[in-house]
């Protein structure tokens, strides 16, 4: 998942862009004062977390915004995401949230469930402009509760080092699973019992389990099952989950030594230390930014059947407008400006972030200016939303624990994933009440 890179800043940095300089840190949603021609000014507030590309592509939006619409003031602030998500519900819970907040999507439900979110004007066309899966959490009855921002995708393409590949006798990127899997076999390197490059690295917190359920869904396979369950007792969730634990614990193509460390799957391929890792398009920058490496491609993965490489996602960020809001007009009128195809394209560009938006994506235009996102977008049409997850930390846990246990025989595919299933259920039924 995207939001857990770069984000452990360590102080609480308030940006606010008024004449008269920083103010506090809380929200005073609906303040007005006095401009110098004696009309009212709209103060508006509008948090965010801390991500340096996110947050620099906000200011350059809020100030875009005021200079168009003088009779409003943004007060823009960032926290670190750490602090950010409690703070957010803390504020909620008090009845002082801001005008505007950024939220992760699957945070949203429980948002608009609630009724604390502003319903934006025009849902049911507004809807149609936007691919399922970043739209899927911000919708509740058919109407829309926020606008993501992003599409945040963590599946159908993958990092690859072209030169590891022809050294190989390797010309091309995988075009089925099989191939996949025997190219990671001869990519990777060991010395001893130690791998030393990974043919195919894809244990990391998000991709084992968006990698698990894309394998159910390219099974013609659903992983829900009624009331907001997940069914993992099915021979398509055994099939996927028999995958890839054969992956380490047979094939040897990759292991758990790096699993929960500091440094992300990306950052070790990077460095050369896996031939093909799958991620997200979002660690490119990583490669081209902090690693200046650009010997690299980001290539289609392979579906695991003959069907298309469908794949579940998760809604990225977006904006809300709480219900709180005395302003709720320029609230809304902000995050409507946001997603106008040139700001929200700029915003995407800026930010290294997949379009959530079609127009912007099949826009020939965005991809020429960003040609690393050829494989993503084209991916953009397979993605399904991920579902009613209550709780996303908690979801991604139980497979990943799980995983390891069957990866290393301390219990079986079908123990295991009846183990995943119960304690997911148990904790969806635990929101519900």
């Amino acid at each position: 998942m995207r939001l857990s890179k770069w984000m452990l800043l360590l102080a609480v940095i308030c940006v606010v862009f008024v004449a008269s300089g920083c103010t506090g840190s809380s929200a005073t949603s609906g303040n007005t004062s006095a401009n110098p021609q004696g009309q009212d000014k709209v103060k508006l507030v509008f948090w965010s977390h801390q991500e340096d590309a996110i947050v620099n592509a906000y200011k350059k939006l809020v100030a875009e915004f005021q200079t168009q619409h003088p009779d409003i003031t943004i007060e823009y602030q960032t926290f670190p995401y750490d602090v950010y998500n409690p703070k957010l519900k803390a504020s909620f819970s008090a009845e002082t949230p801001p005008d505007i907040a950024e939220m992760f999507g699957t945070w949203v439900p429980a948002y608009s469930k609630n009724d604390l979110l502003v319903e934006i004007p025009d849902s049911e066309h507004v809807q149609q402009e936007y691919y399922d899966a970043p739209i899927g959490a911000y919708l509740r009855d058919g109407k829309l509760y926020g606008l993501p921002l992003e599409y945040n995708i963590e599946n159908g393409g993958m990092l690859i080092h072209p030169q590891m590949l022809k050294e190989q006798g390797l010309e091309q990127p995988p075009s089925t699973w099989a191939e996949l899997v025997e190219y990671a076999k001869k990519l990777t390197v060991r010395q001893g019992n130690t791998l030393q490059i990974k043919g195919f690295d894809f244990v990391s917190s998000d991709n084992i389990t968006f990698t698990f359920l894309s394998l159910i869904l390219q099974q013609n396979a659903s992983f829900w099952g009624e009331n907001e369950h997940v069914n993992f007792r099915t021979p398509e969730a055994e099939k996927a989950m028999s995958e890839l634990v054969s992956l380490i614990a047979e094939h040897k193509v990759a292991d758990l030594t790096t699993f929960g460390g500091e440094l992300d799957t990306s950052d070790y391929f990077f460095r050369g230390n896996s031939a093909m890792t799958y991620r997200g398009p979002w660690t490119i920058s990583a490669g081209l930014n902090n690693y200046k490496v650009s010997d690299f491609e980001y290539v289609p993965v392979p579906s695991f059947t003959d069907n298309p490489p469908t794949f579940a996602a998760e809604s990225g960020w977006g904006l809300t407008v709480a219900k709180r809001s005395k302003q709720q007009e320029a609230a809304l009128k902000f995050v409507q400006f946001v997603s106008l195809k040139e700001n929200l394209a700029a915003w995407n560009t800026d930010t290294f972030t997949v379009p959530a938006k079609k127009e912007i994506a099949e826009d020939p235009e965005f991809l020429n200016n960003n040609p690393y996102m050829k494989t993503p977008i084209e991916a953009l049409p397979l993605g399904q939303w991920i579902g009613p997850v209550a709780d996303r930390d908690y979801f991604f846990k139980q497979v990943n624990d799980h995983f390891q246990l069957m990866v290393t025989g301390q219990m079986s595919v079908k123990e295991g994933l009846a183990k995943i299933e119960q304690a997911i259920n148990d904790n969806q039924d635990q929101h519900k009440r």
